[in-house]
């Protein structure tokens, strides 16, 4: 029997990182592929012999391409796009090239990984694309990231129904606060208050979303029980307008 195969971007650190280490205690031959090349390789020695790393910029055209192209050559039976990022701040203080990186990153190289993967993908496959439950809800303050998660989530689950015939499994997972660096980096690297009790460990995030890609049967999934009340409720009994003044006023580069 052939061995499994995994491709995991962002798995440096994180929820990504969780997802190769949780593949590879499942039996998967894991490929990570991040941008730092001694913390990718310090992280994939970890997963045991016979995994590898692929340091690169999916945010550089030329670096993504070469991941494009160990798709394209090696048969992969899972593909993880879990690399992304966000900037927390008012529209107008970032200039238009750091906005424009976001979009990038969180869409462009997004799109032409699952582009490319399922391409030769085949029946039992999955692709897993990482988006946000903000997604669910906006967020100001935080504009960009928001709205290329909401790309992510609308085009996953468009994706799921495209393939679900071929037997060909594609989902979003939507993550909510999770204890990783991912806001500290958001915020420009200053620590910030934030709601502790929404917050879940990345292990959780990652346990939940593997169960979901066994099953095989849901478009998208929201990780933790307190985000898929809090989306579910917010969008069946409060207007767009409360939505969005209630989500604006829980961040705090806007206070």
């Amino acid at each position: 029997m052939n061995q499994k195969k995994a491709l995991v971007t962002g798995a440096s650190s994180g929820i990504g990182y969780v997802f190769a280490n949780e593949l590879a205690k499942d039996g998967y031959w894991v490929t990570g592929v991040a941008r730092s090349e001694d913390k990718l390789q310090n992280r994939v020695q970890t997963l045991g012999e016979g995994h590898q790393f692929i340091a690169a910029d999916l945010s550089d055209p030329a670096q993504l391409q070469k991941i494009e192209q160990k798709l394209s050559k090696t048969k992969y039976d899972l593909l993880v796009n879990n690399a992304g990022y966000a900037i927390y701040e008012r529209f107008e203080n970032n200039d238009l090239e750091d906005h424009e990186n976001l979009m990038y990153l969180n869409m462009n190289a997004l799109v032409r990984l699952s582009y490319t993967f399922l391409k030769s993908a085949v029946s039992g496959d999955a692709l897993l694309n990482v988006s946000s439950a903000l997604s669910r809800l906006s967020y100001p303050g935080g504009a960009i990231y928001c709205g290329t998660k909401g790309f992510v989530t609308c085009f996953t689950e468009s994706l799921w129904y495209e393939y679900k015939d071929k037997g060909i499994y594609v989902m979003a997972l939507l993550p909510g606060i999770t204890k990783t660096n991912f806001h500290r980096v958001a915020f420009g690297g200053v620590e910030r208050d934030l709601p502790q009790a929404l917050a879940y460990e990345p292990e959780v995030v990652v346990s939940e979303a593997l169960k979901t890609l066994k099953n095989r049967k849901l478009p998208s999934f929201i990780s933790g029980p307190r985000y898929r009340w809090l989306t579910g409720f917010a969008n069946r009994f409060l207007s767009r307008k409360k939505i969005i003044e209630m989500m604006g006023k829980a961040n705090p580069v806007l206070q």
